[in-house]
């Protein structure tokens, strides 16, 4: 037995308390090919069902490649929860088996993106404008005091924002208690947060005033990012990844700060590719750059001619945008995007006058930037940031490049905007991100050696030293409970899936697969007026009442105990609505649209036993909850994706790629993806080996028979996402008895 299995068994018996417990077979295949690839500084791509324990299949060969090999691990994972076991409970549990095994004791540190954690300047100053103390310099305890008599109800103005008082002043109180030695990440805090809240109290990267701060001995992200430096493996998220992949920054690899790693594991890897599109993505419109004209007020003196030039020119320059791209998308309809050509420019008359104007605003900040007063300084970083930001938002909306999908469209203001007037915007995503990946990822740059002498020497001589750096590849790991297919091929790796076996099998043997059968009235109803020899269209409106009341008989069946899961948020709220028109009180129904944060609404649906939750796509991942809390998952219809113009440049690339139709590569693209994310909601339904339960499928399209059904190539790519379940039924009453039966077990367990 090698010493990476012997750690990972090690580990398991650590973890389970079972003196003489052994890896699954999964977990022990997964653990073998991961110490065959640091070997040979290859790749793995595993299908990782849950359950498997791939936490410590990836955490045991990075353990003893430390403490053997001294080569350093990154692990990226997607959820909050996942990262939170990893150093909790899993890090600490194959650590003390790695001591165990080889007398070594790796170190392990969690980081983090830069704005997730604290800015204590922007604490205070935040603290003492809402107190009206600026400048009085008060202490931690005095502000506290000072928060405190504050009324709790109400919104104040920050800058020209509204900021929440009834949460904004305990964020405030819980950043001002923290301790030295607290994290101070957003995470931490148990509070009711939103992005604009956090916002007042931490900065980006490019808004840091650095060692000029008079906390900078304090700074969160800098102990965080030390912590970072000294350990052999780093926690962090698929975010810092993406990043470092969509803009090419050396953000972990490469970083001089942080030191060489030699490999990357990646838990629910299926989420990264669409993290760096997300993370390269740009967008110009009319309110990005209003409200960057508004900012300069908040930073510099409107009353001086220059700034109030600046301001008017911005305004001006938004309005003229808009015109512009009004122009470009004429005879574009409501909810429709126009793509841009590879020879248009959306920008053509405005981009360079936005870019020079966005240069101006930055040299009228020099000053502020260098002022002794910390609050003006650091809003002048931030600002300076943000129109750094803009200039590349521009250039990348503006030239066409290839693997970079370019439209414009027509949006709605928030709900909460004064200004209610549709506007356009002009977007760029990054499409096939595989070689992103490789280059920025995969493959690191050598940090040259600081403490080379004769670097060293021709330094203090004055010499250039040529600091041509080579590169090297990463060993890479790539990890998930559902990958699509041609995983490898997406994320820029040279392996193919492997699929390991699931130690749920026989709990999804045992619980059961709903598909909707339509007969006599259920038929009209979704079809009026339907008829054998008859062309049928499928209505969403009318499917989503039908599914309003199918989700409701069946949590009467369940006595609540469900997880209702929604393609549209419109329907999710319909469904929220009428299961607790229905529960009258017997169990508590908890949504997304009931304005508290995810993490609450899972807590309390998960401590309840026969509480409902519902939501949207986003519940589809990353919610767990064993048990008889969760005996039901519906979803209303498979979650296919509407056509967008990153998704159709992919299914292009493809075709040109493959030599292939558009409905071929329409599959490995819109259907391959919705059969993931069904894959995915199935696999809320079974977290532990005791686990039964049901999964419906509200959607009748998903049979071959029947008025309306999906291509049958199509319909094959689904049903490989359901195929776990063995028990099948097309039947109402069927699924409804089933329900009945185990929630009546004192068990849970199906007879």
């Amino acid at each position: 037995m090698t010493t990476m299995m012997k750690t990972l068994t090690e580990a398991v018996r650590i973890a389970t308390g079972i003196p003489d417990a052994m890896p699954r077979p999964g977990q022990a295949t997964l653990t073998e090919h991961i110490e065959e690839a640091i070997k040979t500084t290859g790749h793995v791509v595993g299908v990782a069902p849950t359950g498997l324990g791939k936490s410590l299949s990836l955490l045991a060969p990075a353990m003893v490649a430390a403490a053997e090999l001294g080569q350093r691990t990154i692990i990226s994972t997607e959820s909050l929860s996942l990262q939170a076991q990893i150093m909790d409970k899993d890090a600490p549990n194959a650590a003390a088996a790695c001591e165990k095994v080889t007398g070594t004791r790796p170190d392990v540190a969690l980081l983090k993106g830069f704005s997730n954690y604290l800015c204590l300047a922007a604490v205070r100053d935040t603290a003492e404008a809402l107190t009206g103390t600026a400048g009085a310099r008060l202490t931690k305890p005095e502000l506290r005091t000072k928060l405190a008599g504050l009324k709790k109800t109400g919104y104040a103005q920050l800058d020209g924002r509204s900021f929440d008082l009834a949460k904004g002043v305990p964020l405030l109180t819980w950043a001002l208690s923290l301790r030295d030695d607290d994290p101070g990440d957003k995470q931490s805090y148990e509070g009711d947060l939103t992005n604009e809240l956090w916002g007042a109290v931490s900065v980006g990267p490019s808004e840091c005033i650095g060692d000029t701060c008079p906390l900078f001995d304090y700074c969160k992200p800098k102990k965080a990012r030390a912590k970072a430096a000294e350990a052999d493996i780093v926690v962090t998220n698929h975010s810092m990844l993406a990043v470092q992949a969509a803009k090419g920054v050396p953000v972990l690899v490469g970083n001089k700060n942080l030191g060489e790693f030699h490999i990357i594991m990646v838990d629910e890897a299926h989420a990264l590719p669409e993290n760096v599109r997300n993370a390269g993505a740009s967008e110009v419109s009319v309110s990005s750059v209003t409200s960057l004209a508004r900012s300069i007020t908040r930073v510099l003196d409107e009353f001086e001619p220059r700034v109030e030039r600046l301001v008017k020119e911005g305004k001006a320059l938004a309005l003229e945008l808009n015109d512009e791209l009004a122009a470009l998308g004429r005879g574009t309809k409501p909810g429709e995007v126009r793509k841009v050509t590879e020879n248009e420019d959306p920008v053509e008359n405005t981009g360079d006058m936005m870019i020079a104007w966005a240069k101006s605003v930055k040299g009228a900040l020099e000053v502020p930037s260098s002022s002794s007063n910390t609050k003006i300084r650091l809003a002048a970083k931030r600002l300076t940031g943000r129109m750094d930001t803009f200039i590349a938002n521009i250039s990348a909306v503006k030239l066409h490049k290839t693997g970079v999908a370019r439209w414009i469209e027509m949006k709605n203001p928030p709900k909460d905007a004064r200004n209610q007037t549709p506007y356009w915007v002009a977007s760029s995503s990054p499409v096939n991100v595989g070689g992103m990946l490789l280059a920025n990822l995969w493959t690191a740059p050598e940090l040259p050696d600081e403490e080379d002498p004769v670097a060293q020497a021709m330094k203090e001589a004055g010499e250039p030293v040529e600091e041509e750096a080579g590169t090297y590849p990463m060993t890479v790991i790539a990890v998930s409970a559902t990958l699509p297919g041609r995983f490898g091929y997406q994320a820029g790796m040279s392996a193919e899936n492997v699929n390991y076996p699931s130690p749920f099998d026989k709990a999804y043997g045992s619980s059961l697969l709903y598909i909707p059968k339509l007969a006599g009235a259920e038929l009209q109803e979704l079809y009026p007026g339907w008829a054998p020899g008859r062309r049928a269209r499928f209505d969403a409106r009318l499917h989503e009442g039908w599914a309003a009341r199918k989700n409701v008989e069946l949590v009467e069946a369940a006595h609540g105990r469900a997880l209702i899961l929604s393609a549209k948020s419109s329907s999710g709220e319909r469904y929220a609505r009428e299961l607790r028109a229905a529960a009258k009180g017997r169990w508590k129904v908890y949504s997304q649209w009931d304005g508290q944060s995810t993490r609450y609404l899972m807590s309390a649906w998960r401590d309840d036993e026969h509480a409902v939750l519902v939501g949207t796509k986003s519940l589809m991942t990353g919610v767990d909850a064993p048990g008889r809390t969760c005996s039901l998952v519906t979803v209303d219809r498979i979650p296919r994706q509407a056509g967008n113009p990153v998704g159709d440049a992919r299914v292009e690339a493809l075709m040109e790629a493959l030599q292939t139709d558009k409905w071929s590569a329409d599959r490995l693209v819109y259907v391959a993806e919705a059969a993931l994310l069904l894959e995915q909601a199935a696999g809320r339904l079974i977290r532990s080996m005791g686990d039964v339960g049901m999964f419906a499928v509200l959607d009748p399209r998903f049979l071959k028979t029947g008025p309306v059904s999906y291509p049958e190539m199509t319909r094959r790519v689904y049903k490989k996402a359901v195929e776990r379940f063995l028990r099948v039924t097309t039947s109402h009453k069927a699924a409804v008895e089933f329900l009945e039966t185990i929630s009546e077990s004192d068990m849970g367990l199906a007879a």
